[in-house]
């Protein structure tokens, strides 16, 4: 799994974006990069473009140890949204599967979505 993170400028969002093989190993590298990154800020809105990124094997125990990895860096992850943006209905099926098992348990508001359009509307506030 490859990332790359561009951080925002004052009142925008990060976008991290992903490609290879999802595993929850490299999710929490690409976590912990994130989050040590100087200007990162507990709370940011980060955009997480996956559609590059495949899920193939990641199963139900995939989405608990990454929902761990969250845990674990709940407080410098902090309370901003995170649009999940991933390229089909299977991937947004896995990405349902975090966001249930992440629900009411993380500091942030995490939604997943298909269309670029509506998940850049949910983290301007266009949208509920």
């Amino acid at each position: 799994m490859h990332w790359t993170v561009e951080l925002p400028g004052a009142d925008e969002y990060a976008i991290v974006t992903t490609s290879g093989t999802f595993s929850a190993a490299d999710h929490l590298r690409m976590v912990e990069d994130i989050v040590s990154r100087p200007g990162w800020r507990p709370g940011t809105d980060v955009l997480f473009d996956h559609r590059g990124l495949s899920f193939d094997d990641a199963d139900l125990r995939a989405m608990y140890e990454a929902r761990g990895n969250h845990l674990a860096n709940d407080a410098r992850i902090g309370g901003g949204k995170a649009a999940v943006l991933v390229r089909s209905v299977s991937d947004y099926g896995r990405g349902r599967q975090f966001e249930l098992l992440t629900a009411d348990r993380i500091s942030a508001t995490l939604r997943v979505f298909i269309d670029p359009a509506e998940a850049l509307d949910w983290l301007a506030g266009q949208t509920m």
